[in-house]
């Protein structure tokens, strides 16, 4: 490290100097660059999160095209009690899947994934269970803190199972009509090689899960 730090040091001056005395034979100089940065549907974004085939429960809304999921869906109010509800099945994510989540950038990112806002009460009744493009998981991320961290190679996709308990399951406690389960799921590109932490940030989504 001794060594490196005077070489990146003499490289520095060496560019400023060049810069300068370059920049001697000029008079003026109008340099001008564009920036593409269309907004688009979730479908279309960088961060891509595209609605599966698990029914109408998970959907692209209409006038944003951002992805929601939503259990007061119909006039139904929410999540029945003592219950079990998948959206996708977890033995074939990739067929059958609640949302796709793609990397549509032309390089690899590191993707964490965490929800946040819901009820808590020391068991998962809300679970995102993430799959790779051959039917492995690469982790899950629940109400109760439990987050996901994956690599997501250039424009490669990942596919979400989500499993909603209210009781009827795994869990051992009925949640009852004044729980709530809404909160927002986040999607945060961290690549440390870029950088630092949190070189790129992507905030998506959220989800209404109210119990019923």
């Amino acid at each position: 490290m001794a060594k490196t730090i005077p070489t990146l040091l003499m490289a520095g001056l060496l560019l400023v100097a060049t810069v300068t005395f370059g920049a001697s034979a000029f008079t003026a100089a109008t340099v001008d660059r564009s920036a593409n940065v269309d907004v688009v549907t979730d479908s279309n974004g960088l961060l891509a999160l595209t609605d599966g085939n698990s029914g109408n429960l998970v959907f692209q809304e209409g006038s944003t095209g951002q992805l929601s999921i939503d259990f007061t869906s119909g006039t139904a109010d929410g999540a029945n009690v003592n219950a079990t509800f998948e959206l996708g099945d977890p033995t074939n994510p990739t067929t059958s899947n609640a949302f796709k989540i793609a990397n549509r950038d032309d390089e690899q990112h590191q993707i964490n994934v965490e929800y946040t806002g819901a009820t808590t009460n020391g068991e998962d009744n809300l679970e995102f269970s993430i799959y790779d493009s051959d039917g492995n998981s690469v982790g899950s991320v629940t109400e109760e803190g439990t987050t996901a961290s994956f690599t997501a190679p250039a424009d490669d996709t990942f596919y979400v199972v989500v499993t909603v308990d209210t009781g009827g399951g795994a869990g051992t406690t009925d949640l009852t009509s004044t729980s709530d389960l809404s909160g927002e799921l986040s999607f945060t590109i961290d690549d440390a090689n870029e950088g630092g932490s949190n070189s790129d940030d992507a905030n998506e989504g959220g989800s209404n899960s109210d119990d019923s």
